[in-house]
Protein backbone atom coordinates (compact mmCIF):
# COMPACT_ATOMS: atom_id res chain seq x y z
CA UNK A 1 0.00 0.00 0.00
CA UNK A 2 1.46 3.37 -0.99
CA UNK A 3 2.35 5.96 1.65
CA UNK A 4 -0.14 8.66 0.45
CA UNK A 5 -3.00 6.16 0.68
CA UNK A 6 -2.01 5.23 4.23
CA UNK A 7 -1.82 8.89 5.27
CA UNK A 8 -5.22 9.67 3.73
CA UNK A 9 -6.82 6.63 5.37
CA UNK A 10 -5.38 7.63 8.78
CA UNK A 11 -6.73 11.18 8.44
CA UNK A 12 -10.20 9.86 7.64
CA UNK A 13 -10.11 7.59 10.69
CA UNK A 14 -9.01 10.47 12.92
CA UNK A 15 -11.79 12.74 11.66
CA UNK A 16 -14.34 10.05 12.44
CA UNK A 17 -13.26 9.93 16.09
CA UNK A 18 -13.45 13.65 16.85
CA UNK A 19 -17.19 13.66 16.11
CA UNK A 20 -17.90 11.68 19.29
CA UNK A 21 -19.64 13.63 22.08
CA UNK A 22 -20.42 12.15 25.51
CA UNK A 23 -18.94 8.71 26.06
CA UNK A 24 -18.01 6.03 28.57
CA UNK A 25 -14.40 5.16 29.35
CA UNK A 26 -13.08 1.77 30.42
CA UNK A 27 -9.73 0.04 30.98
CA UNK A 28 -9.51 -3.51 29.64
CA UNK A 29 -7.04 -6.41 29.29
CA UNK A 30 -7.06 -9.01 26.48
CA UNK A 31 -4.68 -11.96 27.03
CA UNK A 32 -4.52 -14.54 24.23
CA UNK A 33 -2.78 -17.74 23.11
CA UNK A 34 -2.44 -18.83 19.47
CA UNK A 35 -1.10 -21.96 17.74
CA UNK A 36 -0.28 -21.94 14.01
CA UNK A 37 0.53 -25.22 12.28
CA UNK A 38 1.90 -25.34 8.73
CA UNK A 39 0.47 -28.58 7.34
CA UNK A 40 2.05 -28.26 3.90
CA UNK A 41 3.90 -25.38 2.28
CA UNK A 42 1.89 -22.15 2.68
CA UNK A 43 -1.18 -23.92 4.17
CA UNK A 44 -1.71 -23.31 7.89
CA UNK A 45 -4.18 -24.29 10.56
CA UNK A 46 -4.90 -21.71 13.26
CA UNK A 47 -6.24 -22.09 16.79
CA UNK A 48 -6.61 -19.13 19.13
CA UNK A 49 -8.22 -18.38 22.48
CA UNK A 50 -8.63 -14.91 23.95
CA UNK A 51 -10.24 -13.68 27.17
CA UNK A 52 -11.35 -10.07 27.48
CA UNK A 53 -11.68 -8.36 30.86
CA UNK A 54 -13.59 -5.09 31.13
CA UNK A 55 -15.09 -2.77 33.78
CA UNK A 56 -11.53 -1.80 34.77
CA UNK A 57 -10.47 -5.48 34.75
CA UNK A 58 -13.11 -6.47 37.31
CA UNK A 59 -15.30 -8.64 35.04
CA UNK A 60 -14.94 -11.05 32.14
CA UNK A 61 -16.53 -9.64 29.01
CA UNK A 62 -15.90 -12.34 26.39
CA UNK A 63 -14.05 -15.60 25.84
CA UNK A 64 -13.25 -15.96 22.13
CA UNK A 65 -12.26 -19.23 20.43
CA UNK A 66 -11.15 -19.09 16.79
CA UNK A 67 -10.22 -21.95 14.48
CA UNK A 68 -9.52 -21.86 10.77
CA UNK A 69 -7.21 -22.30 7.83
CA UNK A 70 -5.17 -19.87 5.73
CA UNK A 71 -3.20 -20.15 2.51
CA UNK A 72 -0.42 -17.85 1.27
CA UNK A 73 -0.69 -17.59 -2.52
CA UNK A 74 2.32 -15.30 -2.90
CA UNK A 75 4.64 -13.39 -0.61
CA UNK A 76 2.18 -10.49 -0.81
CA UNK A 77 -1.22 -12.25 -0.78
CA UNK A 78 -2.82 -14.48 1.86
CA UNK A 79 -6.43 -15.56 2.45
CA UNK A 80 -8.18 -17.51 5.18
CA UNK A 81 -11.53 -18.65 6.54
CA UNK A 82 -12.34 -19.11 10.23
CA UNK A 83 -15.04 -20.20 12.67
CA UNK A 84 -15.57 -18.26 15.90
CA UNK A 85 -17.25 -19.52 19.05
CA UNK A 86 -17.46 -17.05 21.91
CA UNK A 87 -18.98 -16.81 25.36
CA UNK A 88 -20.57 -13.40 25.81
CA UNK A 89 -21.11 -12.35 29.43
CA UNK A 90 -24.38 -10.48 29.96
CA UNK A 91 -23.47 -9.98 33.63
CA UNK A 92 -21.11 -11.53 36.17
CA UNK A 93 -23.23 -14.71 36.52
CA UNK A 94 -24.77 -15.16 33.08
CA UNK A 95 -23.30 -15.72 29.63
CA UNK A 96 -24.44 -17.04 26.26
CA UNK A 97 -22.54 -18.90 23.54
CA UNK A 98 -22.49 -17.20 20.15
CA UNK A 99 -20.93 -18.29 16.89
CA UNK A 100 -20.14 -17.03 13.40
CA UNK A 101 -17.72 -17.27 10.51
CA UNK A 102 -15.32 -14.77 8.96
CA UNK A 103 -12.88 -14.56 6.09
CA UNK A 104 -9.66 -12.56 5.65
CA UNK A 105 -7.75 -11.31 2.64
CA UNK A 106 -4.35 -9.81 3.46
CA UNK A 107 -1.89 -7.85 1.33
CA UNK A 108 1.66 -6.91 2.36
CA UNK A 109 4.51 -4.96 0.85
CA UNK A 110 8.10 -4.82 2.11
CA UNK A 111 10.05 -1.57 1.90
CA UNK A 112 13.58 -2.24 3.13
CA UNK A 113 13.08 -3.12 6.83
CA UNK A 114 9.46 -1.91 6.89
CA UNK A 115 6.44 -4.11 6.20
CA UNK A 116 3.20 -2.36 5.23
CA UNK A 117 -0.02 -4.41 5.35
CA UNK A 118 -3.71 -4.18 4.59
CA UNK A 119 -6.29 -6.73 5.76
CA UNK A 120 -9.95 -6.96 4.78
CA UNK A 121 -12.11 -9.06 7.10
CA UNK A 122 -15.75 -9.91 6.37
CA UNK A 123 -17.64 -11.60 9.21
CA UNK A 124 -21.17 -12.88 9.58
CA UNK A 125 -23.54 -11.94 12.36
CA UNK A 126 -22.74 -13.74 15.59
CA UNK A 127 -25.84 -15.52 16.85
CA UNK A 128 -26.68 -17.42 20.03
CA UNK A 129 -26.38 -21.14 19.53
CA UNK A 130 -29.60 -23.22 19.39
CA UNK A 131 -31.71 -20.07 18.99
CA UNK A 132 -34.25 -20.93 16.31
CA UNK A 133 -35.19 -17.26 15.78
CA UNK A 134 -31.66 -16.12 14.96
CA UNK A 135 -30.66 -15.54 11.36
CA UNK A 136 -27.03 -16.46 10.69
CA UNK A 137 -26.82 -14.09 7.70
CA UNK A 138 -29.08 -11.21 8.77
CA UNK A 139 -26.14 -8.85 8.35
CA UNK A 140 -22.38 -8.74 8.31
CA UNK A 141 -19.42 -6.60 9.33
CA UNK A 142 -16.43 -5.69 7.23
CA UNK A 143 -13.24 -4.53 8.87
CA UNK A 144 -10.37 -2.68 7.22
CA UNK A 145 -6.99 -2.78 8.96
CA UNK A 146 -3.74 -1.12 7.93
CA UNK A 147 -0.50 -1.76 9.77
CA UNK A 148 3.20 -1.02 9.63
CA UNK A 149 6.04 -2.85 11.36
CA UNK A 150 9.80 -2.43 11.46
CA UNK A 151 12.39 -5.20 11.67
CA UNK A 152 15.14 -3.99 14.00
CA UNK A 153 18.52 -5.14 12.73
CA UNK A 154 20.18 -7.67 15.02
CA UNK A 155 17.39 -7.50 17.64
CA UNK A 156 14.41 -9.93 17.81
CA UNK A 157 12.01 -7.06 18.51
CA UNK A 158 9.47 -5.84 15.95
CA UNK A 159 7.63 -2.58 16.80
CA UNK A 160 4.33 -2.04 14.98
CA UNK A 161 1.30 0.22 14.68
CA UNK A 162 -2.19 -0.76 13.50
CA UNK A 163 -5.47 0.99 12.77
CA UNK A 164 -8.76 -0.78 12.04
CA UNK A 165 -12.14 0.54 10.90
CA UNK A 166 -15.37 -1.41 11.64
CA UNK A 167 -18.35 -1.07 9.28
CA UNK A 168 -21.67 -2.89 9.83
CA UNK A 169 -24.21 -3.79 7.18
CA UNK A 170 -27.76 -5.04 7.77
CA UNK A 171 -31.00 -5.23 5.85
CA UNK A 172 -32.55 -2.55 8.04
CA UNK A 173 -29.60 -0.19 8.42
CA UNK A 174 -27.44 -0.64 5.34
CA UNK A 175 -23.83 0.45 5.94
CA UNK A 176 -22.64 2.34 9.04
CA UNK A 177 -19.22 2.99 10.54
CA UNK A 178 -19.36 1.50 14.03
CA UNK A 179 -15.87 1.69 15.48
CA UNK A 180 -12.19 2.47 15.22
CA UNK A 181 -9.41 0.52 16.94
CA UNK A 182 -5.76 1.57 17.00
CA UNK A 183 -2.73 -0.22 18.45
CA UNK A 184 0.96 0.34 19.10
CA UNK A 185 3.04 -2.61 20.25
CA UNK A 186 6.06 -4.90 20.18
CA UNK A 187 6.59 -8.49 19.05
CA UNK A 188 9.47 -10.48 20.58
CA UNK A 189 10.51 -13.63 18.70
CA UNK A 190 12.23 -16.54 20.45
CA UNK A 191 13.92 -19.20 18.28
CA UNK A 192 11.57 -18.46 15.35
CA UNK A 193 8.67 -20.54 16.69
CA UNK A 194 7.72 -18.55 19.81
CA UNK A 195 6.41 -14.99 19.72
CA UNK A 196 5.42 -12.87 22.70
CA UNK A 197 3.57 -9.63 22.02
CA UNK A 198 2.43 -6.68 24.06
CA UNK A 199 0.39 -3.82 22.70
CA UNK A 200 -1.64 -0.86 23.87
CA UNK A 201 -4.80 0.14 22.07
CA UNK A 202 -7.79 2.44 22.02
CA UNK A 203 -11.14 1.02 20.90
CA UNK A 204 -13.65 3.76 20.07
CA UNK A 205 -17.33 3.18 19.27
CA UNK A 206 -18.81 5.49 16.61
CA UNK A 207 -22.37 6.39 15.57
CA UNK A 208 -24.02 5.27 18.80
CA UNK A 209 -25.89 7.27 21.42
CA UNK A 210 -23.73 6.13 24.35
CA UNK A 211 -20.29 5.36 22.86
CA UNK A 212 -17.59 3.46 24.72
CA UNK A 213 -13.89 4.27 24.54
CA UNK A 214 -11.80 1.37 25.86
CA UNK A 215 -8.11 1.62 26.72
CA UNK A 216 -6.65 -1.86 26.28
CA UNK A 217 -3.53 -3.75 27.24
CA UNK A 218 -3.22 -6.93 25.15
CA UNK A 219 -0.72 -9.69 25.93
CA UNK A 220 -0.26 -12.53 23.47
CA UNK A 221 1.72 -15.69 22.93
CA UNK A 222 1.89 -17.60 19.65
CA UNK A 223 3.52 -20.88 18.69
CA UNK A 224 4.43 -21.59 15.05
CA UNK A 225 4.96 -25.22 14.07
CA UNK A 226 5.59 -27.15 10.85
CA UNK A 227 4.38 -30.73 10.53
CA UNK A 228 6.98 -31.58 7.92
CA UNK A 229 9.85 -30.34 10.12
CA UNK A 230 9.28 -32.78 12.95
CA UNK A 231 9.08 -29.95 15.50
Amino acid sequence: MHRPAIILFSIILFLRTIDVQAQQNDFQAWPSVQVNIEVIDNLRLHLEEEVRFHENLSLVNRQINDMGVSYRFTKSLKAGIYYRLEADWKNADEYAWRNGIYSDISLRHDVKRFTLSYRLRVQSSRIERHDAESDFFNGFRHRHKISAEYDLKGIPLIPFVESELFIDYSRQDLSRIKGLRTWVGLDYKIKKIHTISIKYGIDQEINTSDPLRAYIIALGYSLDLKLNSGK
